[in-house]
C-alpha cells in the first residue's frame, strides 16, 4: 500500500512538473510574440537581427558615420525598388484587376438574385475574373497600341515590339509585386532599428528565439513518448485519430454519467 502511494505521489509530482513547465513556457511564447508584435516584426526575421556586430572601440569615426548611414540607405533602397518595380504593375495589371473586382461583384450579384442555393455566391466571382481578364488584357494592349499610334511619333515596328513585350512586363509585374510584399514587410525592422532604445530590443531577440527553440525541443522530446503513434508515425492518418479520439470521449462520458447515475441509486438505497 506503501509502495502505491509512493508511485502514485511520485507521478503527481511529475505530472506537476510538466504542467509547470509547460504554463512557464507558453509564458514565454506569449511574451515573445507579444514582443515582436510591439516590434512590428515577424518571427522570421529575428535571425537576421544579429548578423550587425557592434563596431569596436578603436573604430574610426568614418565607421560609426557608415554604420549609422547604412540603415536609411537600405530603407530607401527598398522604397526606390518598390517604385521601379510598381510602373508595370499600375499600368498593365491594376487597372485590369480593379475593373474585374468590380465586374465580378456585379455577376455576384445577378446570380445570387437568381439562385435559390447560394448564400453569398463568391463561388462566381473567380469564374468571372478569369473570363473578364481574358478578354481585358489583350484589349487593354491593343489600346496602348493605337494609343502609341495615334498619339505619338513611333513607327510601326517600334509599336509592335512594344506591344509584344507588354506579357512580359505584365508578368514581371506580377513576380516583382509579390516580392514587394516581401519588402515592405522588411522596412519596418530598419525604420525600428533607427532608435536606440528598440535597437537594444531588437538585439536581445535573437538570444531569446535560440533559447525558446532549445526549450520546446527538449519538452517535445519529454512529452512526444507519451502520445505513442503521434509521435513515433511517420505516416499518420488523422481522420482515424480523430475518430479513435471522439470515440474515446463518448466513452468517457458515458462511464461517467453511468457512475453519476449509480452513485444517485446508492444515496437513494441509503
Amino acid at each position: 500500500m506503501s509502495d502505491h502511494v509512493t508511485i502514485t505521489t511520485n507521478s503527481s509530482h511529475v505530472n506537476c512538473a510538466g504542467t509547470y513547465r509547460w504554463l512557464e513556457l507558453q509564458r514565454r511564447l506569449v511574451d515573445y510574440q507579444k514582443e515582436l508584435r510591439d516590434l512590428g516584426i515577424r518571427d522570421y526575421q529575428v535571425p537576421g537581427l544579429d548578423r550587425e556586430k557592434a563596431t569596436p572601440a578603436e573604430a574610426s569615426e568614418g565607421d560609426e558615420i557608415l554604420k549609422e548611414i547604412r540603415l536609411p540607405y537600405q530603407i530607401v533602397h527598398l522604397l526606390i525598388v518598390l517604385a521601379l518595380a510598381a510602373v508595370p504593375t499600375l499600368f498593365l495589371n491594376l487597372p485590369v484587376g480593379i475593373l474585374a473586382g468590380l465586374y465580378s461583384e456585379q455577376r455576384r450579384k445577378k446570380a445570387l438574385a437568381k439562385s435559390k442555393v447560394k448564400v453569398r455566391g463568391y463561388d462566381v466571382m473567380m469564374t468571372e475574373k478569369i473570363v473578364f481578364c481574358m478578354v481585358a488584357i489583350p484589349s487593354l494592349w491593343i489600346f496602348y497600341g493605337l494609343l502609341m499610334a495615334f498619339f505619338t511619333d513611333f513607327d510601326g515596328p517600334t509599336i509592335a515590339l512594344c506591344i509584344l513585350s507588354m506579357p512580359l512586363f505584365a508578368y514581371t509585374g506580377i513576380i516583382v509585386s509579390e516580392a514587394g510584399m516581401v519588402d515592405i514587410k522588411d522596412i519596418r525592422p530598419y525604420y525600428m532599428r533607427l532608435f536606440p532604445s528598440s535597437r537594444r530590443r531588437l538585439q536581445v531577440l535573437p538570444k531569446i528565439r535560440k533559447e525558446l527553440q532549445v526549450d520546446m525541443r527538449s519538452f517535445v522530446k519529454r512529452v512526444g513518448p507519451a502520445l505513442g503513434e503521434i509521435y513515433y508515425g511517420k505516416e499518420l492518418d488523422w481522420a482515424q485519430i480523430q475518430e479513435k479520439s471522439r470515440k474515446g470521449s463518448f466513452q468517457f462520458q458515458n462511464s461517467s454519467s453511468e457512475a453519476t447515475d449509480a452513485s444517485e441509486e446508492t444515496k437513494k438505497v441509503q
